[in-house]
């Protein structure tokens, strides 16, 4: 999420020469080191898949800890769904937040906050003390670190990256399902062998590893400037002043771009986020208690989430490979993957064995993983790269209200019906909806880029007739000179 405006490349310092040789000398400013699609911006990318990976996977492997949770405090799953909607929401509602305090402090000293603060929830939720306390800790604290952690990492490999942005947000965002098919397992054998409560101490130490990752987040060097500076005519010796960045870096007032909420493309992408975070959360809280309630030993269900991570990991690299081809614009790529995995979250129920389970979790789980793979990239398209930190913070704000309905809505209607299931049938409604919103965020920005055209043939067209009807004047004031003469 660039803050900063895109760059095609970040320049050289050019050696200034001296204009008059008594009072200035020959001043050097120290080469940017070019960072645009390569360099640096690997160990950038990484650092970004490793923190996309640690703040995600947890959220996905909640529905490992579902069930114990709820009959360790013997409570319905209404109230229990609750934890994983204020994680989420929180995480969105900071995003905000995270993008001005990226500004003020730097990405690197956020994510290393986030990391802090991500550790710290699930430690203290670990003990168990009552169910509103995990909503402070394991929701509130833990929503609050990943948000820190995640929105200045994106941030700064969209700035790094230009031309290969599209499969670089793609690799990016493969952290979270590569995590979540690792860890799956891995928190299900900590959960059989010890409880969910030290599973989750365990969870707390590994999520540290945010803060070494925000330590490799070197910010981004936009092109320097150079100035010369004399303290005295008299003065022989000369300082060379560099800056570096806009002026606006450290305004804090300047992200929080209000009048985007006058564009209707803004509009549609804001419903858009609204009803498509129900497909993003519902299938993770509720997948793996749907399999065990229809008798699936509590192993196998968990793994498959990871069949859906192994699913999404290729939904993700496919979807990001195929839009950085540009055959079509990703906005309608994006609508196409979409409309399908609504369709195969509504018909996911009908799996009532474990191998269609595994082939409904892989179908789901590669669409997903289209779908994630681009949303940066359609919001770039949709917004421009300067108007991305503010888009993509005000967006995931009003995603909060999404995140606080959907859980807890399914959650109120498997304590009604006593089925799992119904939470699918939620999850791909909400998806089928924000592709509608899409239809119309794409017909908006047609519209727009078509008036932008017709406004600048109209001022080439202006520029081009106003010499001839100066030159055509012309000749005829020089006619009637001649005939008056």
């Amino acid at each position: 999420m660039s803050i900063t405006t895109d760059s095609k490349e970040i320049a050289m310092s050019k050696e200034l020469g001296a204009a008059d040789s008594a009072a200035e000398e020959p001043i050097n400013c120290p080469p940017a080191p070019k960072y645009t699609d390569g360099g640096y911006g690997w160990v950038i990318l990484a650092s970004c898949f490793v923190i996309t990976g640690l703040s995600a996977s947890f959220v996905k492997i909640f529905g490992i800890f579902f069930l114990d949770i709820q009959a360790y405090f013997d409570v319905l799953a209404f109230k229990v769904s609750w934890i994983t909607a204020i994680t989420v929401a929180v995480f969105h509602v900071c995003s905000p937040v995270a993008s001005a305090l990226s500004l003020l402090l730097s990405h690197r000293n956020v994510i290393i906050i986030g990391g802090i603060l991500s550790s710290l929830g699930l430690l203290l939720g670990s003990f168990g003390f009552s169910l509103l306390a995990m909503y402070l800790t394991t929701g509130f604290l833990t929503g609050l670190g990943n948000g820190f952690a995640w929105i200045p990492s994106v941030s700064l490999v969209t700035q790094y990256f230009t031309e290969r942005r599209p499969l670089a947000n793609a690799l990016a965002s493969c952290g979270e399902c590569v995590f979540t098919f690792i860890f799956t397992p891995f928190y299900q054998w900590l959960v059989d062998q010890m409880s969910w409560r030290q599973a989750m101490m365990v969870i707390a130490g590994i999520q540290l590893n945010l803060c070494v990752c925000g330590a490799l987040m070197r910010p981004y060097q936009p092109q320097r400037k150079c100035l010369n500076s004399t303290s005295s005519p008299a003065s022989t010796s000369q300082r060379a002043l560099c800056s570096t960045g806009p002026e606006h870096k450290k305004n804090f007032t300047h992200f929080f771009d209000l009048p985007l909420l006058k564009q209707p493309k803004f509009i549609c992408m804001v419903f858009f986020g609204f009803f498509s975070v129900t497909g993003f959360i519902i299938p993770a809280i509720y997948l793996i208690p749907h399999a065990q309630n229809i008798g699936i030993p509590d192993f196998q269900a968990a793994l498959l989430m990871s069949y859906w991570s192994a699913g999404d990991l290729f939904g993700r690299l496919g979807c990001g490979w195929l839009a950085n081809l540009r055959l079509m614009k990703s906005i309608r790529l994006t609508t196409i993957m979409i409309t399908i995995l609504s369709t195969a979250l509504v018909l996911f129920p009908v799996a009532k064995n474990y191998t269609l389970l595994i082939i409904f979790s892989c179908i789901c789980g590669f669409f997903f993983g289209t779908m994630l793979a681009i949303v940066v990239t359609v919001l770039t398209d949709v917004m421009g790269v300067e108007k991305l930190d503010n888009s993509l913070g005000l967006i995931m704000f009003f995603r909060t209200i999404g995140c606080l309905l959907g859980p807890p809505l399914a959650g109120f209607l498997v304590d009604i019906t006593g089925d799992y299931s119904i939470g699918f049938y939620v999850a791909g409604g909400g998806l089928f909806i924000a592709a509608g919103f899409l239809v119309l965020a794409d017909y908006s920005l047609s519209r727009e880029q078509s008036s932008r055209q017709d406004t600048e043939e109209m001022v080439k067209f202006t520029s081009q007739s106003q010499p001839r009807e100066e030159a055509e004047k012309g000749m005829l004031a020089t006619d009637r000179t001649t005939e008056n003469q």
